[in-house]
């Protein structure tokens, strides 16, 4: 069988998105999250999707970048462990999500209270045990709250899911 040029065999590939993400706690471990202006009722860790300036530098890079973008919050340069790694089917005119969740660490009461948000990104963040995440966010939204909160706890990555029910 002869090999397609390279272009035409991406073509024969699913396309879809990839996002790196960073879960980040206050001292008591209660996850950090932040209000979506896009859909005021989605809580969503820092961090967003690569994108072409990404490339070179990797999915650490994404993460610190967007998150430091969303929130003022400077990250280490080297990225804390790979706690959750994501797989959500198309959804609507949306391909698949290929995500990527790192131990961003526990932030002091002094970094939580320095955040500063982008206003055209997100309204508000909050730090909240995760008993109170579970009664707040949408079930597909906990489940990967649960996971990154779980590997931390174990110290193993998580692979995660997300079905088309969710």
């Amino acid at each position: 069988m002869a090999h397609l040029p390279v272009a035409e065999y991406l073509e024969t590939l699913p396309h879809g998105t990839v996002f790196a993400a960073v879960h980040l706690t206050d001292e008591q471990d209660n996850p950090l999250l932040l209000r979506s202006v896009y859909d005021p009722e989605e809580w969503q860790f820092g961090g967003g999707n690569l994108e072409f300036a990404d490339l070179a530098d990797g999915l650490w890079s994404c993460a610190r970048r967007e998150t430091c973008e969303e929130t003022g919050l400077e990250l280490p340069e080297r990225p804390g462990p790979l706690l959750v790694v994501v797989y959500a089917p198309p959804a609507g005119a949306w391909p698949f999500k290929l995500g990527f969740v790192f131990d961003g660490g526990t932030l002091t009461d002094r970094r939580i209270a320095g955040i500063r948000l982008d206003p055209g990104e997100h309204s508000s963040y909050a730090v909240r045990p995760l008993g109170e995440w579970r009664r707040l966010v949408a079930p597909r939204r906990l489940r990967l709250i649960e996971a990154a909160a779980q590997a931390r706890a174990d110290g193993r990555t998580v692979v995660l899911h997300l079905g088309a029910e969710a």
